[in-house]
């Protein structure tokens, strides 16, 4: 059993909690330390203690996995613990599904009810929230966030550091760039360039002004 900490204690941290209580309880495979996160004065998180500040994981002998959903964060705290020398923790809710020949990158977070079909290939790093979908054979890169419902089609392929937005679904055979964010309930049909914003049905680029999203 590995000691496990969380790197951030939002929202998205507090919900990894339940995630790794099952997996201690079904597997025994880590036991969840804390939070680090150092810009929390509380001495707990919904009785989790919190630990430190994130510059506190060169001195914990535990794993780790990254409680924050921005997926540029997620890259950057992931190579702060690299440089740390710490290893990531990769949890699985026992009520997830993984097909057969599906691979799962080093600290991804597969929440219960996500589903991994036959071939699909999940990075270090991704997050899939409940009730999530990895068509068979498709390929969802490095850091990226499935919020919850989100759902990949067959042979689809989602570039590093994008954000799927809540019930969103990305047709298969589509490429979506590095990068990119599809907003939710967005129905994407076609490829998306890297960095792009897409939100609609079928969705379609956007532009920002002044903070907001507009078709």
């Amino acid at each position: 059993m590995r000691p496990l900490v969380i790197l951030g204690s939002g929202g998205l941290g507090r919900q990894i909690i339940g995630l790794a209580q099952d997996v201690e309880r079904e597997s025994s495979a880590v036991k969840l330390l804390g939070f680090l996160d150092g810009g929390v004065d509380e001495p707990d998180v919904w009785g989790v203690p919190v630990l430190g500040g994130d510059d506190q994981l060169g001195e914990l002998d535990a794993d780790y996995v990254i409680g924050v959903g921005l997926p540029s964060a997620r890259r950057r705290l992931d190579m702060m613990a690299t440089e740390l020398g710490r290893e990531p923790a990769t949890l699985v809710h026992s009520a997830a599904w993984l097909g057969l020949h599906t691979s799962v990158g080093a600290g991804s977070l597969i929440f219960e009810t996500a589903h991994v079909v036959a071939g699909a290939e999940v990075g270090r790093h991704v997050m899939m929230e409940v009730n999530t979908f990895a068509g068979h054979d498709s390929r969802i890169s490095d850091y990226v966030l499935m919020a919850g419902g989100a759902s990949v089609g067959a042979r689809a392929v989602i570039g590093a550091e994008v954000m799927l937005g809540i019930g969103s679904i990305v047709l298969g055979d589509v490429v979506v760039g590095d990068r990119a964010v599809v907003g939710a309930g967005a129905v994407v049909t076609k490829d998306v360039p890297p960095d792009a914003v897409v939100v609609g049905i079928p969705a379609k680029p956007t532009r920002l002004r002044r903070g907001r999203i507009t078709a």
